[in-house]
């Protein structure tokens, strides 16, 4: 037992999550993110696929998000509702 090696738990986590990059960042960030999106809720519907195309066409031609464009078009279709 006198030649074996002690385990390096500080090594091994830095070769897991690379050698330069800082855990504090990461974490500080993630508060930010909730702020963020406090406000959202994250749904899943189907649509059709020229609906998807057009949607993704879209948010390039305007230099937007997918969820920007499509909180747009939503926004203007249930002013009405909202």
């Amino acid at each position: 037992m006198a030649g074996k090696a002690k385990f390096d738990q500080e090594a091994a986590f830095r070769s897991i999550i690379g050698a330069g990059r800082e855990t504090g960042v990461v974490a500080a960030e993630k508060p930010a993110a909730r702020e963020k999106n406090k406000e959202r809720v994250q749904r899943s519907y189907f649509l059709d696929r020229d609906i998807d195309r057009a949607l993704k066409r879209m948010s390039l031609e305007e230099d937007k998000n997918l969820t920007e464009t499509v909180n747009e078009i939503l926004r203007n279709g249930l002013a009405k509702y909202l």
